[in-house]
């Protein structure tokens, strides 16, 4: 399931870290994989046509933060974009939001937006408004 074809050979490794960065805003972008609550390391690493250490090492370095950090930031902004639509939460629960957001469980997810926003996904839907 490659979706990339091989990395130029000899890149050196700021350059291959721009690639691969390139690579996977791409992929999130255009196939939203951080929505499948099992996506791993390997998987996005084979369909970046690298390996995981490369992977690991350019989202460290570019990204700022960790593997599973940055998925979770993505499922966060797609939580936003679902609890942000005029409606969504009136008919949605918490427990369809972070399962549409690609989390496995409403506690992943808890846990996940606290950890960003200090608050829980309830309190701050309430807070701004969003079950209008």
């Amino acid at each position: 399931m490659n979706t990339f074809g091989k990395l130029p050979h000899g890149l050196e490794p700021e350059s291959r870290n721009s690639v691969l960065e390139e690579r996977l805003d791409k992929l999130a972008k255009e196939t939203d994989f951080y929505l499948q609550p099992d996506i791993n390391m390997d998987e996005v690493a084979l369909r970046l046509a690298t390996n995981r250490t490369y992977l690991s090492r350019m989202i460290n370095q570019k990204k700022g933060c960790s593997f599973s950090d940055y998925i979770n930031e993505l499922r966060l902004e797609k939580a936003y974009s679902l609890f942000s639509t005029p409606g969504y939460m009136r008919s949605h629960s918490i427990g369809d939001l972070a399962e549409g957001s690609g989390f496995a469980s409403v506690a992943t997810f808890r846990r996940a937006f606290v950890k960003k926003y200090d608050e829980t996904p309830l309190f701050y839907i309430n807070k701004y408004g969003f079950k209008k």
